[in-house]
């Protein structure tokens, strides 16, 4: 008899060999590190292929983990990663399932990142009283690239808001080895010049490596110096960097900059005119208030009859004169009668 043999199916061997996976406590957690290619966002889930010089995975990272990211992946880039290996079985083949993603060399980054903001927040930088931003500024000075879309953001928004400003770009690289040094120099240019209400300093989003220039202590200190008022406008709204900390005020975005700079012009001029007719109306009620005073001053007895006002003292100066006059005729009187008894008793002596 022939020995008969047991056919599987695709999908049994397929769930067979994921069984194999998923009972692999090794595959439950793995860490790769490998380039980006092949990248596809496609509906909120990223798509793409891990690599290293002699080897490719795919993967997929799911919308509900990529909303956690903080940067922007995209082919070419070098990531470190997290997460599971197990068998998508429409396809037969395995693939790599990302938790968390981060760039290659962030953990160095970070842990510089964190070690600056605790010294800088011992010493005060950061609970320091902030300056007050100037509502109604007359120049604004903005320190960002002259390429980039920070400027003319800001320049908009200003000029929407309030176009009697004046804004004047101070050009500095942003990015690179040498992006610290060129904003401190602007910085310094700015307050030596001393003619400017508010500095706005700033670039878009990117990498934690693009935006690091912004995380070097020798800017943070450049701004905690600044005598006059900083605006920190760098990267994204879930950007935090050193610059922001030590900053007068953070803003999330060049737009939200220009608005924490100025206020809105036509608003303000309503408002003056409020103050206008509220000052107006209340002068002309305190001018009607002295007016019916002053009326009722005027047709007092004392300006109508003047002489009114000594009827009470000439009656009282007549009460006296009476009582003066009674007082001298009772002691004339008095000793009157003194005399004449005087008269008696030397008459009475003188008699034989």
């Amino acid at each position: 008899m022939p020995e008969e043999r047991q056919y599987l199916t695709v999908t049994a061997l397929t769930r067979y060999i994921r069984r194999k996976f998923t009972a692999d406590p090794y595959m439950h957690r793995v860490y790769l590190t490998g380039e980006i290619s092949n990248y596809k966002p496609r509906r909120g889930h990223q798509y793409f292929s891990l690599k290293d010089e002699n080897s490719v995975i795919d993967a997929v990272m799911f919308s509900r983990e990529f909303q956690k990211l903080k940067f922007r992946p995209e082919t070419g880039m070098k990531v470190i990663v997290s997460g599971r290996v197990d068998v998508f079985e429409a396809k037969g083949g395995y693939q790599f399932y990302v938790d968390t993603m981060e760039p290659e060399g962030i953990g160095a980054l970070y842990q510089a990142y964190q070690e600056l903001k605790q010294k800088l927040a011992a010493e005060g930088l950061f609970s320091a009283q902030k300056k007050p931003v100037s509502r109604f500024p007359r120049r604004i000075a903005v320190i960002t690239s002259p390429a980039g879309a920070v400027i003319q953001d800001i320049r908009n928004t200003v000029h929407r808001r309030y176009p009697i400003a004046q804004i004047v770009l101070f050009p500095a690289i942003v990015q690179g080895p040498q992006a610290a040094d060129t904003l401190v120099a602007r910085l310094k240019e700015v307050n030596a010049r001393g003619d400017f209400d508010t500095i706005i300093i700033g670039r878009g989003g990117g990498l934690i490596e693009d935006l690091w220039p912004f995380n070097e202590e020798k800017v943070a200190r450049a701004i905690y110096d600044s005598r006059i008022p900083v605006i920190s406008s760098v990267g994204h709204e879930t950007d935090t960097t050193i610059a922001d900390l030590v900053a007068d005020m953070r803003a999330a975005t060049p737009t939200a900059a220009a608005e924490l700079a100025t206020s809105v012009l036509s608003d303000d001029l309503a408002l003056l005119e409020q103050y206008r007719y509220r000052l107006i109306k209340n002068m002309r009620m305190r001018l009607d208030h002295v007016e019916q005073r002053l009326d009722k001053c005027c047709r007092s007895y004392i300006f109508v009859q003047p002489d009114r006002l000594y009827d009470g003292y000439l009656q009282r100066l007549d009460r006296l004169r009476d009582r003066l006059t009674d007082n001298m005729q009772g002691r004339i009187g008095l000793e009157r009668n003194r005399l004449a008894m005087a008269d008696k008793v030397l008459y009475g002596r003188m008699m034989p």
